[in-house]
């Protein structure tokens, strides 16, 4: 089941990422994620992953279905 969403906002150098429980309360904020790829392989299957759809989500994409 699904108990945390991931919102990824990509920049060119680092990421930000506002993550919600179920109840859709913030329950953290990482202003500046500079590792990307590192993030989310730590992720588990109660983690669903949301973000804008532009040039960046392209290559984080082959981070998430390799």
């Amino acid at each position: 089941m699904i108990t945390r969403c991931h919102g990824i906002d990509r920049h060119k150098k680092y990421s930000t990422i506002s993550v919600l429980n179920r109840q859709g309360e913030e329950v953290e904020f990482k202003q500046k994620c500079y590792d990307l790829k590192e993030y989310i392989e730590n992720l588990g299957p109660e983690d669903a992953v949301v973000m804008e759809s532009s040039t960046g989500s392209k290559i984080i994409r082959g981070f998430l279905f390799c």
